[in-house]
C-alpha cells in the first residue's frame, strides 16, 4: 500500500479542505498518511509564535492534528541521522563553499536558502519510504532527494 508524508503546507491544506488535495485524496484511495514529529514541531512553533489569529481556531487546528496524525507519526530516530546525512552530504559536494571557514548551516540557510527542517522532513520520508507531499520549493533538497529515487509531489499545485 503507497504511503505518503504531509509537509505542513499539505496538513494545513487537507484541514481547510482545498479541493485539488482532496481530490488527490479520492485518488489514492486507502494509501496510509502520515506526517513527521518535525511537521508537528513546526505547528506548535508557529501557535507559540502568533499571537495574531483567534486561539479557539489555533486549539481547534491542534486538536485535529492531533487526532489525524498523532499516531501516524513519523518520529526521528538514530537511523533518521543517516539519511539525514546523505542528503547534507550530497548538497554539501553540489554546492560546496569557497571557504573552507563557513560553518555548515550558514551555508546551507544564507548562501543555498535551505531550511534544515525540509531536510528532516524530506529524510524522514525517504527513511519510511513514503512520498514526501510538499508546497515548498526546496530546489537543492529535492534534486538530491529526487537523486536517491524519493518521490516528491504537490498536490496543491500538481
Amino acid at each position: 500500500m503507497p504511503g505518503y508524508l504531509l509537509d505542513n503546507n499539505h496538513v494545513q491544506a487537507l484541514y481547510n479542505k482545498v479541493p485539488a488535495v482532496i481530490n488527490r485524496l479520492q485518488a489514492i484511495g486507502d494509501a496510509q498518511l502520515r506526517t513527521s514529529a518535525i511537521v508537528l514541531g513546526e505547528i506548535d512553533a508557529g501557535h507559540r509564535m502568533t499571537v495574531t489569529t483567534d486561539q479557539a481556531k489555533r486549539d481547534e487546528y491542534e486538536a485535529w492534528v492531533n487526532k489525524m496524525f498523532i499516531h501516524h507519526v513519523c518520529n526521528i530516530t538514530a537511523s533518521t541521522r543517516k539519511y539525514y546525512g546523505e542528503i547534507i552530504g550530497k548538497i554539501w559536494e553540489k554546492h560546496c563553499p569557497n571557504s573552507g571557514r563557513t560553518k555548515t548551516e550558514r551555508h546551507l540557510v544564507d548562501a543555498l536558502g535551505i531550511d534544515v527542517n525540509d531536510v528532516w522532513i524530506t529524510a524522514t520520508a525517504w527513511e519510511h519510504g513514503l512520498t514526501l507531499v510538499t508546497n515548498d520549493g526546496m530546489e537543492k533538497v529535492r534534486t538530491v532527494a529526487e537523486e536517491t529515487g524519493l518521490k516528491i509531489e504537490n498536490w496543491i499545485r500538481p
